[in-house]
């Protein structure tokens, strides 16, 4: 099925199931509408998963993503907050976000208000979620391959840690870490906060440790000892530093004794 251009001006059938979302219409459409035109904002893209009858990008509890055009930045993924969300503003997640996508982490930040967030779009054909990515090198017995994926993931999460961004939804990756090739980016920041003692980089440790689908598989080819993990983990976690990161790298066989 081809792509359906639908522009916001119009407010067919589509741009009010999208801004309305859940209800089919609202009475917020056009103030909605009017935004998004006023920010530079052309038009809507029907694109991504089938969903009650039309495509879109994903949905979560608080927001829908979509394709969307702007006359400046072009097709980027737009995030629409719900008319039934308990979060009264997206404001919070596109300043984390744009934090976090000045360190390389995250999609570029092109736009964000109280209800929405214009992203850059991080197609398929560019990356791939990092739990996918490691279980098919896990499968192909490329044990290099295994040790720089995990090892670039950590330096990633490192980084968010030190600068005391906590996404909290890590210990379940899922598609939150995407490898591009552009680098990791973690996705979907709704939950995330500022914390003195964030840990991104324990929570993903303990899942490849315990909750991952090859865990053992993982733990076998990198020679991991747990116990030894465990330890140098609470060390970092009571002080991130570059010195505890490396131990734990090293604990995990992702660096070279």
């Amino acid at each position: 099925m081809a792509s359906r251009v639908h522009e916001l001006e119009k407010q067919d059938t589509y741009v009010s199931r999208v801004l309305c979302f859940p209800r089919p219409s609202c009475a917020e459409l056009s103030a909605r509408v009017s935004r998004l035109v006023r920010a530079g904002f052309l038009s809507i893209v029907e694109e991504g998963i089938p969903f009650q009858g039309v495509r879109i990008l994903g949905k979560g509890y608080t927001s829908i993503v979509v394709l969307a055009l702007h006359a400046v930045h072009g097709l980027g993924a737009l995030k629409v907050r719900r008319l039934d969300s308990r979060r009264a503003s997206l404001a919070t997640e596109g300043e984390l976000l744009s934090y976090a996508s000045s360190l390389g982490v995250a999609p570029r930040v092109y736009y964000y208000d109280d209800d929405y967030v214009f992203m850059e779009y991080l197609d398929s054909s560019r990356c791939i979620p990092f739990e996918e990515d490691l279980a098919r090198l896990i499968a192909r017995g490329d044990v290099e391959g295994v040790r720089r994926a995990v090892s670039r993931v950590i330096d990633a999460l490192f980084l968010l840690d030190k600068h005391g961004l906590y996404h909290r939804e890590l210990n379940r990756p899922g598609s939150h870490i995407m490898v591009c090739d552009s680098g990791v980016k973690v996705l979907d920041w709704e939950s995330a906060s500022r914390s003195g003692k964030p840990s991104n980089l324990t929570q993903l440790v303990s899942h490849l440790l315990y909750r991952f689908k090859y865990s053992d598989q993982l733990k076998r080819a990198l020679d991991i000892k747990e116990e030894a993990v465990l330890e140098k983990l609470r060390a970092y976690k009571n002080s991130v530093n570059e010195e505890n990161l490396i131990n734990v790298k090293r604990c995990l066989g992702l660096v070279q004794l």
